[in-house]
């Protein structure tokens, strides 16, 4: 890997924070940085910062083609692998892997052999399907959930229909709906 930059060794923090941001606008060109850097009192050649804007430029491609890709993955795995915490995290984390690796190729370091790049792959696969079993499993629950209350619910109705009919009553008197509501939904009026 090369010596880095006069720009990343000797600008400020905040100078280089300020730096990058217009660099990011790209509404300045090569010369008017180098100018804005000399006011600044830095002497960077207008080569260095012609060579930063390319990096810049660079570095944008990669994270535009990173999104493509795990977009792309997103959505191959499918709509539930990817929603919730847990699917974002996990595009997140994919979005992270793949522009290491595209940064690791650009600079000519050892990055991922194409056989890491595929356990990596399958790893994610792994857990959308492990994400979509929990998902899946905390509807049935949900489910299951609902038809006991319902079940509950239908069966303290024929208990007190019974116990008025027991008693003689016509229809539901105060008393009962309030025995009604405090049984079904614990709940007193």
């Amino acid at each position: 890997m090369g010596r880095k930059s006069r720009i990343d060794t000797e600008l400020s923090p905040e100078d280089l924070s300020a730096f990058r941001r217009l660099l990011g606008e790209g509404r300045l060109t090569i010369d008017e940085l180098t100018d804005w850097l000399d006011e600044r009192g830095y002497e960077i050649s207008r080569s260095a910062v012609g060579r930063a804007a390319q990096r810049q430029a660079a570095l944008a491609a990669r994270l535009r083609e990173t999104r493509a890709i795990t977009d792309g993955l997103a959505a191959e795995l499918g709509e539930a692998a990817t929603q919730g915490r847990q699917g974002r995290l996990l595009v997140e984390i994919t979005r992270d892997l793949v522009l290491r690796f595209l940064s690791q190729v650009e600079i000519g370091e050892a990055g991922l052999d194409p056989k890491e790049a595929m356990m990596i792959g399958k790893g994610m696969a792994e857990l959308a399907r492990a994400n979509r079993l929990d998902q899946d499993f905390e509807e049935k629950v949900e489910a299951r959930a609902r038809k006991l209350a319902a079940e509950m619910a239908a069966q303290a109705i024929d208990e007190a229909e019974a116990e008025a009919q027991a008693a003689g009553e016509q229809g539901l008197s105060a008393a009962r709906l309030k025995a009604l509501r405090q049984g079904i939904l614990g709940v007193s009026t």
